[in-house]
C-alpha cells in the first residue's frame, strides 16, 4: 500500500509537473504574443505619428509654395506698374519739352514781332 501510495504520489507531482511545465510553455507563448502585439502597437502608432507629421509638412510646404506664388505675382505686379508709371513720367517730360519748345518758339516770335515793330517805327521816322 505504500508503495502503490507512494507511485500514485510520484505519479500525481508529474502530472502536475507536467501541466505546471505545459502552463509555462502556454504563459511564455502568451507574453510573447503580447509583447510582440504591444510593439506592432508601439510601431503603429510611431508610424502614425510619422504620417501625421509628413502630412503637416506637406502642408506647410505647399502654404510657403503658394505665398512664394502670390509673392511672385506681386512682384510681378509691382514691375508692370513701376514700367506703366516709367512711361507716363516719359509721356509728362516729352509734353513738357514740347511745351517748353512751343513757349521758346513763341517768346522768338514775339521778340521778332518786336524788332520789326522796332525797325518799322525806325524807318517811318526817317
Amino acid at each position: 500500500m505504500k508503495k502503490i501510495f507512494a507511485i500514485l504520489a510520484v505519479a500525481a507531482l508529474a502530472l502536475t509537473a507536467s501541466h505546471a511545465q505545459a502552463q509555462t510553455a502556454t504563459d511564455s507563448t502568451q507574453m510573447r504574443l503580447q509583447m510582440q502585439q504591444q510593439r506592432a502597437a508601439e510601431a503603429k502608432a510611431a508610424l502614425d505619428a510619422r504620417k501625421q507629421e509628413s502630412t503637416t509638412t506637406a502642408g506647410s510646404v505647399d502654404n510657403t509654395k503658394a505665398q512664394m506664388r502670390d509673392q511672385q505675382n506681386a512682384l510681378r505686379e509691382q514691375k508692370r506698374q513701376m514700367k506703366e508709371q516709367k512711361l507716363e513720367l516719359k509721356r509728362q517730360q516729352d509734353v513738357a519739352k514740347e511745351a517748353r519748345r512751343q513757349e521758346s518758339a513763341a517768346k522768338t516770335a514775339m521778340r521778332d514781332e518786336k524788332r520789326k515793330a522796332r525797325e518799322a517805327k525806325k524807318a517811318t521816322k526817317m
